[in-house]
């Protein structure tokens, strides 16, 4: 049930007025007045004081009849409207034009404000001359307060749009045609608002593009699963190219209609240049941290290979007494020991050779615990005499997949670390071991090396993952160790974790994620 008169109510009343008496007329017109009640409707007269009052005006403006009669209609407008004037000019234009409309504050009894649609007609007897205004007045509060907040939102979204000069943003109508176009745009792509409004998005592409139907097939994309991201190289105004990072989202209302679709592009040229570099620097970072760790071995390295000439010359030189003296035997026996040597000089090339060398990232399946057994000889030489070794291997192998030469650089520079921590010797003790992780996660590998050495604090823990932090006195470590081990770990889909307690030692575990061994 509505308060509303209804169009077909008035008429009725209309058609009654014409054929009724005055008398009658007059009382039907007061019912009229007094059954609208949503409009104010009173009378003025020719000074603007009120001289009758409708039962929509006392809704409306909270005054009962007896309260307004005889005052002047001023009382409804604001303070600051009373000093301009506007009552005054508002029954002058009525007066000369006949009509006077307006949409401005008007206030209540009760002093609040409410937003007022206005309308004066000037009332003339059939001689024309001026016997009073009727004035009209509806609550337009809600809808100007609606009209309102859409306003501020389109001048938020404008703003915004407007001032987001890093990103090309456009706005698309349904079938793809460009209805708006920001200053982002226009400084990334060259072209100007009217150089591309109406339209079609296609015209943003290059010609290979267009012709095997990208432009078509992002609009259908984003209008089937809501939104369509993807990389390419678009042309600038002047035919260059760069790489852009392409959005494009659909706008539907809250029942699903599409209504367009919003068209974002970002230069992603720089950027990506940028992660090239980094990459770049990073593998020059991690062969500078291999050189360093190799330069480290250089000591103990010589010392070994001197070991192992003296060998081979202690051999060959007694085999060669032996054959002067005729027994052949003896002698066989002091080649085969320089041979020996001999192999065990190269094998320590190799290992070394295959550190050194710079080479990509190349997962493979290997068995954890043969390559940590093989790497046994080169870990004691590294860490000298006064730390012992101790290596304990799961009784299973261990099936992992990784990069044999970057295991080694990881579990290189673990070693020295826990070297460098026990300046005064210990044991650096090294195992594997399997486990199953929780729920459907695959099988965890790990390989843990710990030392007994000064340990760290909680706070250098916490930052020893950060590239260059370094506990060692200045010169003697980068600070990227740990670093790089972390990056290599998280290729591989893995991670590492560290737990050291101040003088009790560090513990180090590479968590890998098992796989399946090589067909035979």
């Amino acid at each position: 049930m509505t308060n509303e008169t209804s169009p077909l109510r008035l008429e009725a009343i209309g058609e009654g007025l014409t054929r009724a008496s005055p008398e009658t007329v007059e009382h039907r017109f007061r019912l009229l007045v007094q059954s609208v009640v949503d409009y104010a409707i009173y009378m003025l007269d020719p000074d603007g004081y009120i001289n009758l009052w409708s039962s929509g005006a006392q809704q409306i403006k909270g005054y009962a009849s007896e309260e307004v009669l005889g005052r002047h209609f001023s009382m409804f407008y604001t303070e600051e409207d009373r000093r301009r004037g506007m009552p005054e000019r508002a029954l002058s234009i009525a007066r000369s034009e006949g009509r006077y409309n307006d949409e401005a504050w008007r206030v209540r009894r009760d002093g609040t404000r409410f937003r007022a649609l206005v309308a004066i007609d000037a009332i003339r007897d059939d001689d024309g001359r001026l016997i009073g205004f009727a004035k009209v007045t509806r609550d337009i509060t809600k809808r100007w307060e609606a009209l309102s907040r859409l306003e501020a939102s389109e001048r938020r979204f404008r703003l915004f749009a407007e001032g987001a000069l890093e990103y090309a943003i456009c706005m698309l109508d349904a079938e793809g045609g460009i209805l708006d176009w920001n200053d982002g745009a226009q400084r990334m792509l060259g072209y100007a608002g009217d150089d591309v409004l109406g339209k079609p998005v296609a015209c943003l592409f290059h010609e290979g593009d267009q012709a095997a139907g990208i432009p078509a097939g992002m609009l259908r994309k984003a209008s089937e699963q809501g939104s369509c991201e993807d990389e390419r190289h678009l042309p600038r105004k002047h035919g260059e190219r760069f790489l852009a990072r392409i959005t494009m989202r659909a706008l539907r209302d809250k029942n699903g209609m599409l209504h367009g679709f919003a068209y974002l592009i970002r230069d992603v040229s720089e950027q990506r240049a940028t992660e090239d570099a980094l990459e770049a620097t990073r593998e020059q970072l991690l062969q500078a941290q291999k050189l360093d760790a190799l330069g480290r071995l250089t000591g103990g390295v010589a010392h070994d290979f001197n070991n192992i000439l003296q060998a081979i010359y202690g051999s060959l030189d007694v085999a060669t007494l032996q054959l002067q003296r005729g027994d052949t035997a003896k002698a066989e026996h002091h080649v085969e020991s320089a041979m020996r040597s001999v192999d065990r000089a190269r094998h320590l090339t190799q290992r070394l050779l295959a550190f050194a060398r710079r080479q990509p990232l190349i997962p493979q399946p290997l068995d954890l615990n043969r390559h940590v057994a093989a790497m046994a000889d080169l870990l004691e030489r590294t860490v000298g005499s006064r730390v012992s070794v101790r290596i304990d291997l799961a009784p299973m192998p261990l099936w992992i997949l990784c990069d044999v030469t970057q295991l080694e650089t990881a579990l290189l520079n673990l070693a020295i670390n826990g070297r460098d921590a026990m300046p005064n010797g210990g044991c650096l003790r090294i195992s594997t071991s399997g486990g199953v992780g929780r729920g459907t996660e695959a099988q965890e590998i790990r390989l843990t090396v710990e030392d007994d050495g000064i340990g760290m604090s909680h706070d250098m823990v916490a930052r020893a993952f950060e590239p260059f932090f370094t506990t060692k006195p200045q010169g003697q470590g980068t600070g990227l160790g740990l670093s790089m081990i972390q990056g290599f770990m998280q290729q591989l889909r893995g991670k590492v974790t560290l737990h050291s307690v101040p003088g009790e030692g560090t513990r180090v575990v590479l968590h890998f994620q098992a796989c399946r061994p090589p067909a035979a």
